[in-house]
């Protein structure tokens, strides 16, 4: 990773306010959530980045699958609400696939340290996401596709571990 990336992500943990509240049996992750930049309202013809951060806010190692992709069999799954809160389904949302042979490579796991972070910087076209214009939320959610029983680390926090929500933000498509 470099170290504009990294930096950029500390400036994002340090300052976010969109990082997901830790349910008490969590075991230590946090999800961090946010715009690349400021803007806040869009048309249908622009893009949004995304960056989504997992923080290790435990005092000890937590496992990980390595593999982060988008969608329910990448671990990041991201959700877009309409104003009153209901989910809406994306026209068009790419989703990974959990690479099976992956799973059993020892390179593919490592033990995320206390206060450490890894994460991935994701481009969306609005129309990507919204059928129309309005007002909207976006929240993400960490669940790791990969049961524990393959895990090459200990502490591994695997399919069988709640999910990890962030914090919600706002956009308006105009």
């Amino acid at each position: 990773m470099t170290s504009s990336a990294v930096l950029t992500l500390i400036l994002m943990l340090s300052s976010i306010g969109g990082v997901g509240q830790l349910d008490a049996q969590a075991g230590g992750l946090d999800l961090g959530l946010r715009y690349v930049t400021r803007q806040l309202s869009f048309s249908m013809k622009d893009s949004l980045v995304l960056d989504f951060a997992i923080l290790n806010s435990s005092s000890r190692p937590v496992g990980v699958f390595a593999k982060l992709g988008m969608g329910y069999q990448g671990g990041i799954i991201l959700h877009v609400l309409d104003s009153a809160g209901a989910e809406v389904q994306p026209p068009v949302l790419a989703h990974d696939f959990l690479d099976l042979r992956g799973m059993d490579e020892r390179k593919n796991y490592f033990e995320l340290q206390p206060g450490q972070f890894w994460g991935t910087r994701q481009s969306y076209s609005v129309s990507e996401l919204v059928w129309k214009a309005g007002r909207y939320k976006l929240l993400a959610e960490y669940h790791c596709p990969v049961d524990s029983k393959y895990a090459k680390v200990a502490n591994f926090w695997g399919i069988e571990h709640k999910s990890v929500i962030s914090g919600e933000l706002e956009f308006i498509v105009e």
